[in-house]
């Protein structure tokens, strides 16, 4: 029978986590260490005080290591430890895929709050205050970059009293949980599944590079042909409203909205005069040009050209089913053309020649 160690941590990054994890964690920094044994006390410490007690406990194969959110924890510590310290994931119990895994909510504070733990809302609130103030670097034009222990002590006293209460209320969850789909096989599914997430696939940068510079010349072509085909009322196809009023005026046609939906249907509509449904294909295929999944990869990638951490495990809390992260794997469109087409666009693409192809 092993007994629970239960691990926070905070930490201070440059790098947004909107980047995606392992992309974080490589520029991250422990910046304070939270836990405790069983029902024991809590213990916090900040990352330039003595940790040899808790580098054992976790070293100590009799615990259980309790995390809410294990990816992120395991992640950023083996980054921020230069790898001297791992967290085993099959030690590893993570309360919010638990709590997933049995459709309920992953956030800490409505956890709680369904599980009848007690929590200050005020003190919640004031957590988020220090988090904003040292976990992250401070807002352009303030004289003060980084806000530290030494800047700011008396807050950084209260950032301390925070860790604690979270340490109090995962353990209370822990407590709290059902268990029946977070063990055996499920569990040994998630312990796969985390195993992939940390290998994560290689990317092909360049491509996305090239995907971005072309889709962005593109752009401009359907912008100019729109401005073209309108007289100049409308500048570019991202002008959703100045284009229906458009079309309203110089054809006569109310369309509701511009979505994919309408569009498609109104193309093929015989009973709109051709120009009109030039004007619709071209706004169609301005908005099949986005360009924001190719750069969430390359934020995201990690410096070895691979992209971690794109599935979540009983993402979709109905079902039980995966849930795309970073940048939606789920989301790619099935090939439409044949291998070897696809392979001659790709090296257009990257010979900046796309317009041959």
């Amino acid at each position: 029978m092993t007994t629970p160690l239960f691990v926070d941590t905070e930490t201070y990054c440059v790098t947004p986590i909107a980047n995606g994890l392992h992309r974080y964690a490589e520029d991250v920094e422990v910046i304070m260490w939270q836990w405790a044994v069983g029902d024991g006390p809590v213990h916090v410490a900040d990352a330039d005080e003595d940790l040899t007690d808790l580098m054992a406990l976790i070293d100590d194969p009799q615990y259980e290591i309790v995390l809410h959110n294990s990816a992120f924890d395991r992640t950023v510590i083996r980054h921020a430890c230069r790898g001297h310290v791992v967290i085993p994931i099959e030690r590893t119990f993570d309360t919010m895929v638990c709590a997933m895994a049995h459709s309920l909510p992953g956030g800490l504070g409505q956890l709680c709050e369904i599980l009848g733990v007690p929590t200050d809302s005020a003190k919640d609130k004031e957590g988020k205050t220090w988090i904003n103030l040292f976990c992250k670097p401070q807002p352009k034009g303030r004289k003060l970059h980084r806000a530290t222990k030494h800047t700011h002590p008396v807050e950084w006293q209260r950032f301390r009293d925070y860790g604690k209460l979270d340490i109090i209320a995962i353990r209370e969850v822990f407590n709290r949980l059902p268990r029946w789909n977070y063990r055996g096989g499920e569990r040994e599914l998630w312990a796969l599944d985390q195993r992939i997430n940390d290998r994560g696939m290689c990317m092909d940068v360049d491509l996305a590079v090239a995907a971005i510079r072309a889709a962005t010349r593109a752009q401009d072509a359907y912008a100019a042909e729109t401005f073209e085909r309108t007289d100049g009322a409308v500048a570019s196809t991202n002008q959703r409203d100045k284009l229906i009023e458009h079309i309203l005026a110089a054809y006569g046609v109310s369309l509701p909205d511009m979505t994919t939906s309408t569009l498609e249907r109104r193309i093929d509509d015989p009973d709109l005069p051709l120009p009109l449904r030039e004007l619709l294909a071209i706004r169609l295929q301005a908005s099949k040009s986005s360009t924001s999944k190719y750069k969430r990869v390359i934020n995201g990638v990690s410096r070895d050209g691979r992209l971690r951490g794109t599935k979540q495990f009983c993402g979709a809390l109905r079902t039980g089913r995966w849930a795309g992260r970073v940048f939606q794997p789920d989301n790619m469109p099935r090939p439409s053309l044949p291998k070897d087409a696809i392979e001659r666009g790709i090296a257009a693409l990257k010979a900046d020649a796309e317009d041959l192809v």
